[in-house]
């Protein structure tokens, strides 16, 4: 019987020919990432057991990239100072402070994201690095048994496979193939406790498109997700590997898969997800004419350089309606500074859009929060009650070119009539 590739990285990681799906393993990752929100609970554990010093400096990663700004009257101020103590005392080389971005991107944009490499972290989303072949575990609390032993325990999950064919029709986005998914299989159990591999179109789709595309696996009751490296990837990878190797692993033609799935692109239209669910995703045409008080254009699912692109597709030459507020949140420096150099931010100021630092930031309700009853469209991963603000807020998620036409419109539109106007100026 044949592996799948989620397979072939526990065992090189384990250190073994095979392993079996189900089996528990001992591995040790390649990386373990972690994060300032997190950090106390980490910091508490590892005092309860008499531990100060973490095992392999040079695997752990430490990104401060919820918190952006050390706000007035939050704990993050001294959370930040603590984490760089804690990093200069341990010897830890990869701590990347407030303002550099988020995990996900600092993964693969610093290299530590390479074919066949095993990450543990916190967070099921960072599942984006599948997108370069390489394998996230979310381990949440115990990332603390990876920081003090250099090893941990896992259980090989199964794997699905999603096919993918054809190519994307105007004005539809991955964000859109993305919470169809989740729309598909959010309320089932087909997906629970494996990896999901996408496959077949995986070239139509640009290297921001497919980390987008996996960070929203676990919305559809995924563990985690990879797909399969082409050029494009391998192209990416050697020019940031600085020499660290790598592995290039592909499933094997006769791997076992739990579930099979087939999208066509073309088919798509543009969606929207209504709250509170993650799963109640409906065509933008039900929800047109939808007041909205804020637009939000960020989180790890839609920050990367394409997304701002798109969005400014929309905004460029056009104002925001006057009672909507909109931030966006360029996923790390590398992108901010590519937005830059395009005219991107312009775009945006221009249009009244405030532009945040790299984080997380509105996602998780940092920042942008919400008052009693307002409404907002964005590109965040979540949508329940409470997550923005006020819990009788609403928040409705979709791709950048909903989010930017709905901010220039006021209320939900579809973004396609714009883009065509665009399209059809000279």
């Amino acid at each position: 019987m044949g592996h799948s590739i989620a397979q072939k990285i526990i065992a090189r990681a384990a250190g073994r020919e095979r392993v079996g799906v189900g089996e528990y393993v001992n591995v040790s990752p390649d990386y373990t990432c972690c994060q300032e929100i997190y950090w106390p609970i980490h910091k508490r554990h590892m005092q309860q057991i008499g531990v100060s010093r973490i095992a392999r400096p040079e695997k752990v990663v430490m990104v401060v990239d919820h918190t952006t700004t050390a706000a007035m009257g939050s704990p993050y101020h001294r959370i930040h100072r603590e984490l760089r103590d804690f990093a200069r005392q341990s010897g830890l080389e990869n701590f990347f402070g407030p303002g550099t971005g988020l995990r996900h991107l600092v993964l693969t944009e610093r290299g530590f994201a390479r074919p066949g490499m095993l990450v543990f972290s916190d967070e099921p989303n960072i599942a984006s690095i599948g997108a370069l072949g390489a394998l996230n575990v979310p381990v949440s609390w115990e990332v603390v048994a990876t920081l003090i032993g250099d090893e941990n325990w896992v259980a090989v999950p199964k794997s699905a496979r999603i096919e993918l064919k054809g190519a994307f029709p105007f004005g539809v986005l991955v964000r859109d193939l993305a919470q169809v998914i989740n729309r598909d299989h959010g309320n089932t159990d087909r997906l629970l406790q494996t990896c999901v591999e996408y496959a077949g179109a995986i070239s139509s789709l640009s290297l921001d498109d497919r980390q987008s595309l996996l960070a929203c696996a676990f919305h559809a009751g995924a563990d985690t997700s990879v797909m399969q490296v082409d050029e494009t990837a391998l192209d990416y990878v050697s020019q940031r590997a600085a020499g660290r190797p790598y592995f290039v692993f592909e499933a094997d033609p006769d791997a076992q898969y739990s579930f099979r799935a087939t999208y066509d692109l073309q088919a798509l239209s543009p969606m929207v997800t209504v709250p509170p669910g993650m799963n109640t995703v409906v065509g933008v045409e039900e929800l047109r004419g939808t007041r909205v008080d804020q637009a939000t254009i960020g989180s790890c699912a839609s920050n990367r350089l394409d997304d701002l692109r798109a969005a400014a597709a929309i905004l460029k030459g056009r104002r925001i309606s006057r009672h909507v507020t909109m931030y966006i949140s360029p996923g790390s420096r590398e992108v901010y500074a590519a937005a830059a150099r395009e005219g991107l931010l312009e775009i945006f100021i221009d249009a009244g859009a405030t532009v945040l630092a790299p984080g997380c930031n509105t996602c998780w309700g940092y920042l942008g929060v919400l008052n009693d009853n307002q409404v907002s469209i964005s590109t965040h991963q979540f949508n329940f009650q409470g997550r923005n603000g006020s819990r009788s807020a609403r928040v409705n998620l979709a791709g950048p070119y909903v989010v930017a036409a709905s901010a220039v419109a006021g209320s939900i539109v579809d973004p396609r009539p714009l883009l065509a106007e665009r399209a059809e100026s000279p």
